[in-house]
């Protein structure tokens, strides 16, 4: 009957051939009639790992580990916890594990002498309540053929059920080069620009030119708007959330909210280092886990880049990254935040390039505007400006918009096409709708605020399929942010 239990009860050395049960950890199968309360897997994560009871002082013994984490806590009805003890500890040793520590009953320490302590390090932020009678511990250590595996166990029992905390930790290397960049983004010479690219085209179309995201992440939700002000800490923010250290910036801004499964915020924070050394930025700052501040600091730190202030509970395990670097057309900062919660990662990445105003866009002679359209049939007009994804001019366009009304006014006879272009940023079927939208709205602004007749305008649309520069740069895609006045002929008989 023993030896048919532990056949149940095997180690399989990683192999997935003898995974029995796809919830349990590969490497360990569950025993028999156990169910899964509670389950943890993360990737490459900062462990403290309890390797044994606590001391006489009350502290418990623990070894820093870094690497592939499971947890997972059973629940096992009708047993001792002496005989679920017995089965695993005869489990490891077949294998050849080595059992580094072993305590059983009183051995493993007390309830106000360290017992709850050690079942809870196992256990992490699964619930130990009254389980911790009749307690044992097993820490263990086994090589295989992918590293160092390291395992404790704390086994407690109450009215006799069992409950099973069992944490793995599996020595791993970090797996670099997941955060794809695109040097030539910042007008150099590419190289290994699609390194760990696995992106979709849908994907690729939502992220940031220069930077792809993590692998496998969910974009949460973005925002993209022209010529605004952000503030970026560089420093721990205090109990308001503010900090003297900051960079204060206005420019062109690109937010983004991703959402990754299963791995730790270390990881991924590692990883956008490394994209980040090869982008050639220069670190600003950086925080690591408390180095970030407080829980409260922490969040505060989150929502500042956070696309709609709102980061939930994603802001434990904190990391946190400031760079920058110059270009022909300004300074690029890139300010991004891992946050972790119960195993999945959210991060918060900004981008912001610096910008003059953009004064120089905007005409305000009608009589040039004329001159072009006698010349070519049209004029270029800038200085008009939406929110993202939105059709509402803004206030700061009323140069713009009074300089076509009084051509308008000087020259009776004209009649034109109001056509709205976009940048090539986005899908081109979305971006044409927009623009045509776009466009209706001036021609409303100009025919609801200005002396403007309804049958002189006609508005239209043309999305990204009528560029006047190049969509690989910002000033590039700047320019083809326009809208065009186009001569009509009238439509009079």
């Amino acid at each position: 009957m023993f030896f048919r239990m532990l056949g149940l009860l095997t180690l399989c050395l990683l192999s997935p051939l003898v995974i029995a049960d796809a919830q349990d950890h590969p490497l360990l199968s569950r025993y028999p009639g156990a169910e899964i309360k509670s389950q943890l897997y993360t990737e490459y994560e900062k462990v403290s790992l309890p390797t044994g009871p606590a001391d006489a002082e009350g502290n418990l013994s623990g070894e820093a580990l870094v690497g592939n984490l499971s947890r997972i806590t059973y629940e096992i009805e009708g047993v001792s916890t002496f005989k679920v003890f017995e089965n695993y500890r005869k489990a490891l040793k077949i294998v050849g594990a080595k059992l580094l520590t072993v305590c059983e009953l009183d051995q493993c320490g007390g309830k106000n002498t360290g017992l709850l302590d050690l079942a809870s390090a196992v256990a992490g932020d699964s619930y130990v309540g009254n389980y911790y009678r009749k307690p044992y511990f097993i820490h263990a250590k086994l090589d295989s053929a992918k590293g160092l595996v390291n395992l404790s166990l704390f086994i407690g029992g109450f009215e006799g059920d069992v409950w099973l905390h069992q944490v793995v930790v599996e020595d791993v290397p970090l797996e670099n080069g997941l955060v794809a960049v695109a040097e030539d983004y910042l007008e150099k010479k590419p190289a290994a620009t699609t390194l760990g690219d696995r992106r979709t085209a849908e994907e690729k179309q939502q992220d940031h030119p220069m930077i792809a995201r993590y692998p496998e992440t969910r974009l949460l939700r973005s925002r993209n708007v022209e010529y605004e002000k952000m503030t970026i800490a560089i420093g721990v923010l205090n109990s308001e959330g503010e900090t003297s250290k900051k960079l204060d910036l206005v420019g062109d801004i690109r937010q983004y909210s991703y959402e990754a499964k299963n791995v730790s915020t270390l990881k991924i924070y590692r990883n956008y280092l490394e994209a980040i050394k090869m982008l050639g930025f220069s670190l600003e700052y950086t925080c690591e886990l408390d180095e970030c501040g407080d829980e409260s600091a922490s969040l505060a730190l989150a929502e500042s880049l956070a696309v709609d202030r709102d980061v939930e509970n994603y802001y434990r395990a904190p990391y946190y990254l400031v760079a920058s670097r110059g270009t022909g057309h300004g300074r690029i900062v890139i300010a991004v935040y891992f946050g972790g919660f119960e195993g999945d990662v959210w991060i918060q990445q900004a981008v912001v390039e610096e910008r003059g105003a953009e004064t120089d866009l905007v005409r305000v002679d009608s009589d040039q505007l004329y001159q072009e359209i006698q010349q070519s049939g049209k004029a270029l007009v800038y200085g008009i400006y939406f929110d993202t994804d939105s059709t509402t001019v803004k206030p700061e366009s009323a140069d713009a918009l009074k300089t076509i009304s009084d051509l308008l006014e000087s020259h009776p006879e004209l009649e034109l096409y109001v056509v709205g272009h976009t940048d090539d940023t986005g899908e081109g079927s979305y971006n044409l709708s927009l623009s045509s939208r776009r466009a209706a709205s001036v021609v409303k602004a100009l025919e609801m605020d200005y002396p403007v007749t309804g049958n002189r305008l006609e508005p239209a649309g043309v999305g990204p399929y009528a560029p006047v520069a190049g969509n690989e740069s910002a000033e590039g895609r700047r320019l083809n942010r326009r809208v065009e006045l186009v001569r009509r002929l009238s439509n009079e008989d």
